[in-house]
């Protein structure tokens, strides 16, 4: 399943933060340069912080629901 803008995640293995909740504002594909490996970047907002890690960083708690 992809997480996807809207969906509500928790951020996985970041003690510091106390693992709160948090809603993706942004999902992007990048290519690291000197590598050329490929991977998503997720941007959740948690309280008043954006974050943004790898999207294996993040767990999916709920999909938003979209009407369409």
């Amino acid at each position: 399943m992809t997480i996807e803008i809207g969906d509500l995640v928790r951020v996985r293995g970041s003690e510091w933060l106390g693992k709160p909740l948090g809603i993706v504002t942004e999902v992007k594909d990048l290519v690291h340069e000197r590598s050329g490996e490929g991977y998503t970047a997720v941007t959740a907002l948690v309280g008043t912080q954006s974050f943004t890690f790898s999207v294996r960083d993040f767990e999916l708690v709920k999909k938003v629901e979209r009407n369409e």
